[in-house]
């Protein structure tokens, strides 16, 4: 634990974070129906009975519910590998399960499987399980969905040789919905879905991460924030991790036991966390849809009562026609909006329809129809020249900092532009329909929030530290 957060925390009486950004099996918020999940996964693959498929959204527990299951199988001697980079596919994969079990890797994929099937077999003969974890499974393709279900078909005659976990976001569902793959999906005998907190449990989550860090009551929060805090979070335990993060910094300067939490400071911290409510432009757009809807069934009413005309109909005034057809395409970005942006060089871009409903939410950007398409204007706060110069350096970090937060990104915050950032970039792209190109371009730097860029002579991170990222 850094120091700033260290004294960060004593000053509210904690001994550890109560909302992390990564997965906490130490402090889990056992609920029945997800431990009842659990023990029936565990005793599916104890008794060696195929498949356990895990699913649900991003932010609804799946890694910590992985990291639970991990801690239960190895405690009873089970040997299990946990693969989470599942960018590796076909090969690559099968090269990474060896390795994770303590096995060399050959060049073939014939190779790989019999070498594995080898030491399974070993492994049966002395009566211990062999289980595979796959988390983020939702990004293998067809070939290494087929490639799983061959490890399946490694058995002794009676049991399976290795039980394998799948678990990722509900675009697995589609990908095993394959005709292709139904073989595999046939052997799938537990399938657990983790869904996010319902209204009456999110004050009871929040209350025990704060007990479990030593808050012991000094910090609580009224009916009015609970309430508050499921509207914006909607119940995922990563919105509310994000929410409840920022609001114990508003509480830094109240010294007065127990420190309350209202329905202003959530508010206020959901905005900082860039997470906010559904914008009142949606409902007035139902009210429309729905208004025109009406009209148009009364004027269809209307159209059935009128009398037939058996004379051709006078064609409408030429001016009136002209008059409809020049109207120009709907501007969403008029001089108010592009005014507040404030000072510095406006950029505009093109964006897809997809993504400019999520950008509608945001007071930084201004959208825009045109008869070329949709594009969104902004200021950008930095560049990705300044982004990637004199690394390790703090942009980067904030970068994978911010990655994290969404859940993309998964190694160290080293300040270093690697590989592992620029994956997490491309599902971050993918997750805004924006481009995936893995490139920190300045529609990607600005979404994510970037702060602008410092004098980097003194925040500037050692460069002799390991980079991972």
């Amino acid at each position: 634990m850094n120091p700033a957060t260290r004294q960060h925390l004593q000053q509210l009486g904690l001994h550890r974070s109560p909302f992390p950004p990564t997965p906490d099996s130490v402090a889990y918020f056992q609920t029945a129906s997800v431990e009842r999940e659990l023990v029936e996964a565990s005793h599916c693959l104890r008794t060696r009975s195929g498949f356990v498929l895990l699913t649900g959204e991003v932010g609804t527990g799946k890694s910590t519910f992985l990291r639970r299951l991990l801690a239960a199988l190895e405690s009873e001697d089970m040997v299990v590998s946990l693969v989470f980079n599942t960018y590796l596919q076909g090969n690559d994969l099968l090269a990474a399960v060896l390795r994770d079990f303590g096995l060399s890797p050959e060049a073939s994929a014939a190779d790989n499987i019999d070498r594995l099937n080898r030491f399974l077999l070993e492994r049966w003969q002395r009566q211990v399980t062999c289980v595979l974890l796959i988390d983020d499974a939702q990004n293998l393709d067809i070939e290494s969905l087929e490639l799983l279900r061959l490890l399946t078909c490694l058995e002794s005659g009676q049991e399976k040789l290795l039980q394998i976990v799948l678990a990722g976001q509900p675009e697995l569902l589609q990908s095993l919905a394959q005709p292709a793959i139904r073989q595999l999906s046939s052997r799938i005998s537990k399938h657990v879905q983790l869904s996010a907190l319902p209204q009456d449990r999110v004050a009871d989550y929040v209350h025990f991460r704060l007990d479990s860090a030593g808050a012991d009551g000094s910090i609580a929060l009224d009916d009015a924030a609970v309430s508050a805090l499921h509207r914006l979070s909607k119940g995922n335990q990563r919105h509310i991790h994000q929410i409840m993060d920022r609001s114990l910094y508003g509480l830094y300067g109240h010294s007065t036991t127990p420190r309350k939490i209202d329905a202003a400071l959530i508010r206020t911290a959901a905005a900082e966390a860039g997470i906010r409510a559904p914008t009142a432009v949606r409902r007035h757009t139902w009210a429309l849809a729905a208004s025109l809807g009406g009209i148009l069934v009364l004027g269809a009413l209307a159209l059935s009562l009128r009398p037939a005309v058996t004379h051709a109909e006078p064609s409408a005034p030429a001016q009136h026609s002209a008059i409809t057809h020049a109207q120009p395409d709907p501007v969403y970005a008029n001089a108010s909006c592009l005014a507040g942006l404030g000072t510095g060089a406006q950029l505009s871009v093109a964006v897809r329809a997809e993504a400019a409903a999520l950008l509608q939410q945001r007071a930084d950007f201004c959208l825009q129809r045109s008869a070329q398409g949709l594009r969104a204007t902004f200021v950008p706060h930095i560049s990705a020249t300044q982004l990637l110069q004199r690394q390790p350096n703090t942009h980067v970090q904030e970068l994978q900092y911010r990655l994290q937060q969404q859940g993309h990104y998964d190694g160290q915050l080293d300040g270093r532009f690697g590989p592992l950032t620029q994956r997490a970039l491309s599902r971050m792209q993918q997750r805004s329909f924006l481009p995936v190109t893995g490139t920190p371009d300045p529609l990607t730097l600005h979404l994510l929030s970037l702060s602008k860029p410092q004098a980097t002579s003194s925040n500037d991170m050692d460069p002799s530290a390991n980079g991972h990222g």
